[in-house]
């Protein structure tokens, strides 16, 4: 009988270290997805912000057009007055594009960051679990063989 109520505690302290590591790592997995949706967040965010941006720059390209193509219509069409407004215009959609492409770039270097902030707290979650889980699986083993104080 004497063997039976040893192995008793020695379960019942298996079965406690097998809860908390259980606990553990579903608190690290619940943060790892709190993670994850805070990246999908920012980089809808930063979507949006392109979006708007290029929805402005298209506007006020449309509008610097229009009041081009509008003062070339109230000069008269003189001589060299057509010529001149093409090349106007089309350094307006030049202008327009280094823009969109600097904005684009500003972009990507946005996403690349959250991408890997989200990766580093992720890697950073999950190693802190598996020390947690080494940690106590070794402290249980310490107890079970009686090297603990």
């Amino acid at each position: 009988m004497g063997g039976f109520s040893s192995i008793v505690p020695m379960a019942a302290s298996a079965l406690q270290t097998g809860q908390q590591i259980s606990a553990n790592q579903a608190r690290q997995q619940n943060a790892v997805a709190q993670t994850e949706a805070q990246r999908k967040a920012d980089l809808a965010a930063v979507a949006a912000a392109n979006a708007e941006r290029d929805a402005k720059r298209a506007e006020e390209l449309r509008i610097r057009k229009a009041q081009i193509r509008a003062r070339q219509g109230a000069s008269g069409m003189m001589a060299g007055g057509a010529g001149s407004a093409s090349a106007v215009l089309a350094g307006y959609d030049t202008v327009a594009a280094r823009e969109g492409a600097r904005d684009d770039a500003k972009t990507a270097r946005s996403r690349r960051q959250i991408n890997q902030d989200a990766d580093w707290r992720e890697r950073s979650l999950l190693r802190s679990a598996q020390d947690d889980t080494v940690a106590r699986l070794s402290a249980w083993f310490a107890r079970r063989d009686g090297w603990s104080n």
